[in-house]
């Protein structure tokens, strides 16, 4: 997101200076500390330095906007097709803050600060009109010649042919308003255009680790349609955070898991992602796939994690959780605009990006040095297991899930890994 207004230039400047810090020597000791493994270490500087470029270019781009009030550049013009861009370009290049504005068009400052947010979308022509006079912008429009042939309608969505069960579901759940009696052209039809609306809400096609470069099947049809709804539901409950994600704070991480000890651990770290500017979306997969989780990025740069719930089970939500804000805080600025899809977790993947979210989820949940060295690693017993957990002030299914996972034996401990603690959570409460 640019930088568009002097109270998120302030912001800016500070999380640059948080992120060289982190980048520095200090930077390299929080690293030890923290008991991050190298590859998860080296993802995370290149994710600092990718992040702090971007603001560093932000700030100049800022900086040079508020500096251009030579009668010659202003003569220049603006270059922007964005026409509520414009106006909030125009402003900066006046010099004026959102309060001055507001002021001069005889409106709250709340008001100015609304339209900015949405880019001017609701915004009357005639208050549109009066805006661009009060910041001395004029628009010239033309008439270019015109060829229905290159400018044709807007076409149809390409139609997606759903699979009929997974079609019923979808009707089920009331995702997209399907006619009983409508059919099967009409309700693909309406179901690409509702793919295609939650497509705008990101940058790109996620990478699915299952079947990268693969042609889409049910599977894949099914997937996009659950990417849809996650990133949707994700847009809406868009006010409802009360913070913003700031990639070189991950100290908090640990006491995310400590939220684990409690019997609605999973409810807490939904609230406490959102106070860290991350929002958790629950949505059960759709039939045919076996999708765990998802990590991805609104247009407004929000991480956001889909969890499916596919296994109602207390260790596999901390994993799949922790796998999946590897990803945010790993790969923030060189994949997560796109997004990842990740199903069957509790199998091996070799992809890097993938290696370095299941080291990352790992780590944070038991650092490789204190669990190496834990008679807990070879335990037999519960008491083992739990004892241990206690003293890590973690939930004993984190444990058990590590053990099952370390010795490929899901057999064992099952009455540890917290089955059926998960789900109705969140699905009872309509989440």
């Amino acid at each position: 997101m640019p930088i568009l207004n002097h109270r998120d230039y302030r912001t800016a400047r500070a999380q640059i200076a948080h992120l060289t810090r982190a980048l520095g020597p200090d930077g390299v000791i929080a690293n030890i500390t923290a008991h991050l493994p190298a590859d998860v270490a080296a993802a995370r500087q290149q994710a600092l330095r990718a992040e702090l470029e971007r603001l560093q270019a932000d700030l100049a781009a800022y900086e040079k906007l508020r500096g251009n009030q030579s009668e010659a550049e202003a003569d220049a013009g603006l270059d922007v097709d964005d026409l509520g861009l414009l106006l909030i370009i125009g402003r900066i290049a006046r010099r004026l803050s959102q309060r001055e504005l507001a002021e001069r068009l005889e409106m709250k400052e709340q008001q100015v600060q609304r339209y900015e947010h949405e880019r001017y979308a609701g915004i009357s022509l005639a208050r549109y009109q009066r805006t661009l006079e009060v910041l001395g912008i004029e628009l010239q429009p033309r008439l270019l010649p015109w060829d229905e042939s290159v400018h044709p309608r807007r076409a149809e969505p390409t139609l997606i042919e759903i699979p009929a069960d997974v079609l019923g579901e979808i009707r089920k759940r009331g995702w997209v308003d399907l006619p009983a009696r409508s059919g099967r052209d009409e309700a693909s039809r309406r179901i690409a255009l509702y793919i295609e609306e939650g497509a705008q809400l990101a940058k790109g096609k996620p990478f699915h680790r299952k079947s990268a470069g693969a042609k889409p099947d049910e599977a894949e049809k099914a997937l996009m349609a659950w990417r849809a709804r996650v990133l949707r539901t994700a847009a809406e409950q868009r006010g409802q955070m009360k913070g913003k994600f700031n990639i070189a704070d991950s100290g908090w991480v640990k006491n995310l898991i400590a939220l684990s000890i409690y019997p609605d651990g999973p409810l807490r770290a939904a609230e406490m992602l959102r106070s860290k500017g991350i929002l958790l979306v629950i949505e059960p997969q759709l039939l045919h796939t076996l999708l765990d989780g998802a990590a991805l990025l609104l247009l407004d740069a929000v991480p956001v994690i889909g969890l499916t719930l596919r296994h109602d089970r207390l260790d596999n939500f901390w994993y799949t959780l922790l796998h999946e804000l590897g990803h945010v805080f790993l790969h923030f600025n060189h994949g997560l605009e796109v997004g990842f899809l990740d199903d069957d977790l509790e199998g091996s993947s070799t992809e890097k990006a993938e290696m370095e979210a299941d080291s990352f989820a790992q780590s944070q949940l038991l650092p490789d040095e204190i669990w190496n060295v834990s008679p807990a690693r070879f335990a037999k017993s519960a008491a083992l297991i739990s004892s241990f957990a206690q003293s890590r002030n973690i939930h004993p299914a984190i444990v058990a899930g590590r053990i099952r996972k370390d010795r490929n034996d899901y057999r064992i401990f099952s009455d540890l890994v917290g089955r059926g603690q998960v789900r109705h959570l969140f699905l009872d409460r309509g989440a």
